[in-house]
């Protein structure tokens, strides 16, 4: 019988980071957990039990439109560097400031996204 996985090597197999280039600046992003995609009243568990074509659709569908709570989820959990925050801080920066450069934070989503959906 094998040894159970360790907390550290967990960890180091589920961290995964790297580095980006947008609009000529280079930020850090993570994966994220793609239930953040989800608004609350979303019901995904539902959907993957009616199946799996269903889910995807629903997926695309919330790829395809993405609203602002969800962009600022998904920016603040997804962007390593520079650590963004919700309130104005000196060693951060708002993610607001960076939800009113349309290009810079729907680039950053799209990267994120496509990073998280990677195996």
């Amino acid at each position: 019988m094998t040894e159970p996985v360790t907390a550290v090597a967990l960890k180091e197999r589920l961290k995964k980071e790297k580095t980006v280039e947008v609009s000529r600046l280079t930020f850090r992003i993570r994966k994220i957990p793609l239930l953040l995609l989800a608004e609350e009243s979303d019901d995904l568990w539902d959907l993957a039990r009616q199946g799996q074509e269903i889910l995807t659709q629903k997926i695309k569908s919330l790829l395809a439109s993405p609203t602002l709570p969800r962009m600022r989820r998904i920016l603040l959990k997804g962007v390593v560097q520079p650590h963004l925050t919700e309130l104005d801080d000196e060693d951060a920066v708002s993610v607001d400031l960076v939800l009113s450069d349309y290009q810079l934070s729907s680039s950053l989503y799209i990267h994120i996204v496509n990073f998280s959906l990677e195996s």
